[in-house]
């Protein structure tokens, strides 16, 4: 009996030993440093972000004007007298705009991740120089925006089909489509390639991505879940704020609010690149990149 009570002992013990194993070998990170650090780093450097805002968010808002796709446009109760003219019915120049204004956001968040993470003095002339990498970041997020519209994408495919009296056919259809919505959740563990661009570091393999960021799918989507309705809040708080004071003085308001939406949207830009350099640090620590 007491023999048997050993050989059972030492099967628990050998289990427990294979588990601690195992769990060494994992790459744990940390919930609280992916969800609170990119704000910590972007109030750190708060005054490099307001000194690349004086020089981005004005060349922003002439571009919004320029192309008669300013914030006061967005008002429809005001449409009328709203002293700014205003093209948002023509798709071309509103596609133009919003290509031309992120590749704006790539350069300023170059500049950004240079001083905020390189820790490097940057001049003017560097900071407006446009080169191969601001390229790739606009690839990147261009390529990212894509990947978090197929949900929208496939509820419209859902919506628009014609059901098909083959329920074989259907069900296929249904599941394939459907893979649409599990695509931006995939993606996150991906966010930190924006990083790696930044870095100017060549991207590790697929499967060192997927195995670097294994068994922390749930901490990922919850930080980006975090961060998502921060930035949500942020922009919709502005928003009502610019309604509310945009009929006191359309055109002070208007010129002014412009100014202060690009501030708002480039800290929101800032918090999410801060995001992926974090995200970088926590999943490939420990690995040479």
């Amino acid at each position: 009996m007491k023999e048997k009570l050993l050989q059972i002992a030492e099967k628990i013990q050998k289990i427990g030993d294979e588990r601690i194993s195992e769990n060494k070998g994992k790459n744990e990170i940390s919930l609280s440093s992916l969800t609170f650090l990119p704000f910590g780093l972007w109030i750190y450097y708060i005054k490099s972000f307001a000194v690349l805002c004086c020089i981005f968010a004005p060349l922003m808002a002439v571009l919004s004007f320029a192309t008669n796709n300013s914030i006061a446009c967005g008002y429809q109760e005001y449409a009328e007298v709203i002293p700014f003219k205003c093209d948002t019915q023509n798709i071309a120049l509103y596609v133009t705009f919003f290509f031309l204004r992120l590749l704006m956001i790539c350069v300023f968040l170059k500049s950004w991740y240079r001083i905020a993470v390189k820790h490097e003095f940057i001049n003017v002339r560097e900071v407006l120089l446009i080169n191969n990498q601001d390229w790739k970041l606009f690839a990147a997020f261009v390529l990212g925006i894509m990947v978090n519209l197929t949900p929208v994408a496939s509820l419209a495919l859902l919506i628009a089909r014609v059901p098909n009296p083959n329920w074989i056919i259907e069900s296929i259809y249904f599941a394939v489509v459907s893979l649409g919505f599990l695509l931006p959740l995939f993606a996150v563990r991906f966010y930190s390639s924006i990083a790696f661009i930044l870095n100017n570091q060549k991207f590790p393999s697929f499967i060192k991505f997927l195995k670097s960021a294994s068994d922390n799918g749930l901490k990922l989507l919850v930080s980006v879940a975090v961060m998502a309705l921060f930035c949500s809040i942020l922009m919709l708080y502005f928003s009502n704020v610019m309604g509310a004071i945009l009929p006191i003085n359309f055109w002070v308001f208007g010129i002014l609010g412009e100014v202060l939406y690009n501030v708002a949207l480039l800290a929101v830009m800032v918090l999410l690149t801060n995001y992926t350099v974090v995200q970088k640090a926590e999943i490939f620590k420990g690995s040479e990149e």
